[in-house]
């Protein structure tokens, strides 16, 4: 992993993060961990969440990892109870977890429309209400919410994915309002093609990896590391200023 900048105010603080257990969340928890944060993370992923959890573990950090299916919010809602108990309470939320499952616009249902908002939406909207709380009592808080770029691209193959996440942006902008009395600060990361393990492993062919470094402004590589650079800076009090914004991390693709 890349080098990452110091926050020395997120030192202690409570954090949460959705999806936590490989990708993007996996880099997020490393992250937020070795600021010294106190770190729970959730993901439907058991062997990976304990092997992560341990890990950081090991080296010193307070992290916990919750088993729990976004799509049951009792679950979840129970599960960050849990969590709050070993971590909390929460300053910082992250709403990462999401699935750019494939899916063509001809077969799709409206059972599988409706499953994918319940991976992709619909858990942000319970867990933003879950933490909120306890900003409030603290009396201040950051929630970060992942979109991604497709849905700016008008990617083919993906509707009901792309769909999802552009709404993620106006939930991001009315969530800053309603708290933003409280001293919470709401924002969207949205992140271009970045090359996690899954990516490596479904979606990259030599034809689209041109493609992208020819759209691309910077050439390379968009790592997980670069996502949680930016969730830490939004996550600390130097964006205190920050709310309500779409913070791009694509190399000037869009």
């Amino acid at each position: 992993m890349r080098p990452a900048a110091t926050y020395p105010d997120l030192a202690g603080k409570g954090a949460l993060v959705t999806g936590g257990a490989d990708g993007i969340g996996q880099a997020i928890v490393e992250v937020l961990a070795r600021q010294k944060a106190r770190v729970a993370f959730l993901d439907l992923d058991q062997p990976r969440g304990e092997a992560l959890a341990a890990l950081l573990t090991e080296e010193g950090a307070t992290v916990s990892f919750h088993l729990v299916d976004l799509r049951d919010i009792t679950a979840t809602q129970n599960a960050i109870a849990a969590a709050r108990t070993a971590c909390g309470p929460f300053a910082i939320g992250i709403n990462n977890a999401g699935h750019d499952e494939r899916h063509a616009f001809g077969e799709v249902t409206p059972d599988y429309w409706d499953d994918r908002f319940a991976v992709n939406l619909r858990p942000m909207m319970f867990v933003a209400k879950s933490l909120a709380a306890d900003m409030k009592a603290l009396g201040s808080g950051s929630l970060i919410n992942l979109s991604s770029t497709s849905w700016m691209k008008g990617a083919p193959g993906m509707i009901a994915y792309a769909t999802a996440k552009a709404a993620v942006l106006g939930f991001t902008r009315s969530l800053a309002r309603e708290l933003g009395p409280d001293n919470i600060r709401v924002n969207c990361l949205t992140p271009g093609w970045v090359m996690t393990g899954r990516q490596r492993n479904l979606h990259m062919t030599p034809e689209r990896w041109d493609a992208a470094q020819r759209a691309q402004a910077l050439k390379g590589e968009i790592l997980p590391a670069d996502i949680a650079a930016m969730a830490l800076f939004l996550a600390s009090d130097v964006s205190r200023m920050c709310t309500g914004q779409n913070f791009i991390v694509d190399a000037g693709t869009v």
